[in-house]
This record gives structure tokens, sequence and C-alpha cells, in this order.
């Protein structure tokens, strides 16, 4: 009797240890098809990468999922030669993003780079209220992009090259270079583009971000002499006493250092105070928003332009165009320019003028920033105002500051003057009209 029991014992034991060496060999199975699966990913993400390099269509690669160790489930992803892995902890949660990568990249390649533009074009006037000269300018740069090529196919090679025939680029009516301030602008706007596409989920990778700018941007403009300013300032003046529009335009940039923008945009409900106030609302950043003063000789001038116009009629730039183009005030600046004799000079540079010469005549480095519509001296002083007016303006006050205990009632009274702007002299003049005018009560009181 006891044989059999002997033998099913032994039966069991090999049953069991047979069941060890086939678990143990699947899991060695299983090791090893992993290892094999890894080396099969890295190949295929080199050979992608290596296609990439050659100019071929950029790859998008999804491989699993698999099962780790850890009971979680693995994906593998590669575009541009740049792999990923994302881990799930279930089957069906590593499926679901699996089919939305793909149904993501085909509607990716499917859309090329002119729908993507005019789509971010839309989002900027709606979101960001671009103006429609911006507008403008952005549908320029937009013709030197490939607008029929598929947006997932620009790689960085292509966005190099593109940017590099930019810089390239020679005018066939001018017959000179881009400038630099030219592809600067270009490749900020397509930087914005993809890296709006890639927020949106369109494109993966920005092509365009480790490209850095060529050359250095050179700032300010050229600007005119003081000497020339008076001859400028003569014939802008004596033509806007005939009814030239364009030169009293040309006069407010000098005098309030407007940019041209803010010229063109002005409407006649922005003369306020019987013409003495001119009202800029809004502008180019949030601290343009401000409130001038117009010269005295020039509200007459004003005025005789407003009588006649709606609330909302533009006042210095004609109504029947249908763009408010830059080459309006640039070309009737460069007649006025040819008139007075004087080197060429573009409307930013009249700002740049008012700028320097309000701090040759003593005014403060805030006040001329607050003028400009700036939030700090600094960007006046970078972009507007000649270095040579700045270090006048220091050394005048440092002197006036060491000098100031010496001075005679009159030399204080002529420097308080001095300082003082036409506007203000007008001003106080009038006042001490008007107090003439009124008599003072000590001047009833007998003097002995």
């Amino acid at each position: 009797l006891a044989l059999p029991i002997d033998i099913k014992e032994r039966t069991e034991r090999m049953n069991r240890s047979i069941d060890s060496l086939v678990k143990q060999a699947k899991r060695t199975g299983k090791r090893v098809a992993q290892r094999l699966q890894r080396e099969k990913t890295a190949t295929l993400g080199k050979l992608c990468a290596e296609r990439e390099y050659a100019g071929e269509a950029p790859t998008f690669r999804v491989w699993g999922p698999y099962l780790e160790r850890d009971c979680r489930y693995r994906l593998k992803i590669a575009e541009h030669g740049v792999e990923k892995s994302l881990m799930f902890q279930s089957l069906d949660e590593a499926e679901a993003v699996k089919a939305d990568l793909l149904q993501r990249h085909s509607a990716t390649l499917r859309r090329t780079i002119g729908e993507v533009f005019d789509e971010w074009l839309a989002w900027c006037v709606d979101s960001r209220g671009i103006k429609p000269a911006t507008v403008y300018c952005y549908v320029q740069i937009s013709r030197r992009l490939p607008l029929a090529m598929q947006l997932g196919r620009m790689t960085e090679s292509e966005a190099r090259k593109l940017y590099q025939t930019q810089v390239d680029w020679v005018s066939p009516r001018t017959k000179k270079p881009s400038s630099i301030a030219t592809h600067h602008l270009f490749l900020r706007v397509v930087k914005n583009l993809w890296r709006w596409t890639v927020e949106r989920g369109y494109c993966h990778v920005n092509p365009w971000s480790k490209l850095a700018p060529v050359g250095r941007q050179s700032a300010g403009k050229l600007q005119l002499r003081i000497d020339e300013a008076r001859r400028f300032e003569k014939v802008a003046l004596k033509l806007a006493r005939r009814g030239d529009v364009p030169a009293l335009g040309a006069l407010l940039m000098i005098y309030l250092g407007l940019r041209q923008g803010e010229v063109v945009d002005r409407v006649a409900r922005d003369i306020d105070d019987n013409g003495r106030v001119l009202w800029i609302p809004s502008g180019k950043t949030k601290n343009s928003r401000r409130r001038l003063k117009i010269p005295e000789h020039l509200r007459p001038l004003v005025l005789s332009i407003v009588k006649d116009k709606e609330p909302d009629e533009l006042l210095f730039y004609p109504s029947h165009h249908l763009y408010r183009g830059r080459k309006y005030y640039v070309n009737h600046i460069k007649r006025l320019c040819r008139l007075a004799g004087v080197p060429d000079v573009v409307p930013h540079s009249l700002r740049g003028l008012h700028a320097t010469l309000a701090l040759e005549g003593g005014a403060t480095a805030d006040a001329v920033a607050k003028a400009l519509g700036h939030s700090s001296f600094a960007i006046t002083e970078q972009h507007y105002a000649s270095p040579s007016s700045i270090a006048n303006n220091r050394t005048s006050r440092v002197t006036a500051a060491l000098s100031a205990e010496n001075r005679t009632t009159a030399e204080k009274l002529d420097l308080v003057l001095k300082s003082m702007s036409t506007d203000e002299l007008s001003e106080l003049l009038s006042r001490l009209t008007e107090k003439q005018g009124q008599g003072h009560p000590s001047d009833d009181i007998e003097r002995p």
C-alpha cells in the first residue's frame, strides 16, 4: 500500500517543478522580448533622426504600449530625433492616449502653414486687438513663408535656411540688402506663430526656437540738427498756414513728440478746451494714453481743421484712404525736408527730435518720458534722445546745483524762465496780463 502513495508524491513534486520551470521560462522570455523591443525602438529612433537630419519628411512614431515590471504600460514617442516615454496605469489609458496622439499628428500633417497663419492672424485680431497696420505687416511677412507646405514638415534645418534667405535678400528695386530690423521682425513673428501652434497642439516642436537673430539692430533714427530743425519748422509752419494738413501733423510730431500713428488716428473729438488740449486715448502701449497741451501758435490752425469735422472724423489723414499706410507721412515729411533744404528724415526722427530739444531746454528726464508715452526714461534714452543731449542735461543740472547759493534773485528768475516751455511762458504772460488788468490791493496803499 505504501508504493502507490510514494509514486503519487513523486508525481506531484515533478509537476510542481515543471510548473516552476515553465513560469521561469516565461519570465525569461518576456525579459528577452522587452530587451529586443527596446533595441528595436532605439534603432527606429536613430533611423528617424537620420532621416530628419537628411531633410526628409519629419517622422512621428508611437510604439507600444509595453507592459513593464511594475504592472504599468509605457508608450515610446519619437519626433525630430527627440524620444520620450510616457507611463500609464492601465492598458486602456495607454491605448486612448496613443490614438489621440496619432489623430492629432495626422490632423497636423494635413494643415498647411497658410491655413494656420490665417487662423493665428484672426486670433491676434480678436484676442490681442492688433491694429490694421500690424495686420498688413504680418501679411507681408507671411508671403515670405512657404504657405503651401504642411505645418509638420517645417524642420529646424528648413527654418534656418529660410531665415538665412531673409538675411541675404536684396531688394530688386533699390538693390539694397534687407535691413537688420526687417529680418529681425520676420524671425520674431514666425517664432510667435509657431509658439502659438505648439500651444494649440497643431505642432509638437517649434523649429524656430533655437534660431538667434543675425546682426545687431541699431537704435534711434537720423535726427535733424538744431538749425536744420528751425528751417524745417519754418517751412512746415508756412505751409500749414496755407492749409497743408500733413505739414501741421509734422509740426505736432515735433512739438508734442507724437508717434506717426498717434497723429493719423486723431479725430475731431480729441481736440478739447477750445483747441488747447489734445487727447491721446490709446496707442502702442498702455502708457500711450495721455493729455497734451497744444502750442498756442498752432491753436488757430488746429481749430480751422476741426470746425468742419464730425466728432469721429479723422483730422490729419484723408478719410477717403482705405488703409492708413506708413508711406503717407513718410512721403510728406521727405517733401518738407526737400523744401527746407535739410537731410531726409522719417516721422520717428521728429519724435526723437522732440526728446532731444526738450532735454537741451532743461526738461527733466521723467517729464520727457511721460510726454512721449514711455513708462521710464530708459526707453527714451535708448531709442529717441541723443546721447549728447542727455549728457548736456545732466551737466547743466550739476552746474545748477553747485551754483544755486551764489545766484542773485534775477539769475534765479532767469533760470526758472529758461526751464519753462513756450506754452508755459505764454500761460505765465497771460496770467500776468490778467493780474495787471485787475490791479492789486497793494496798489491802492499809499507808499511813503
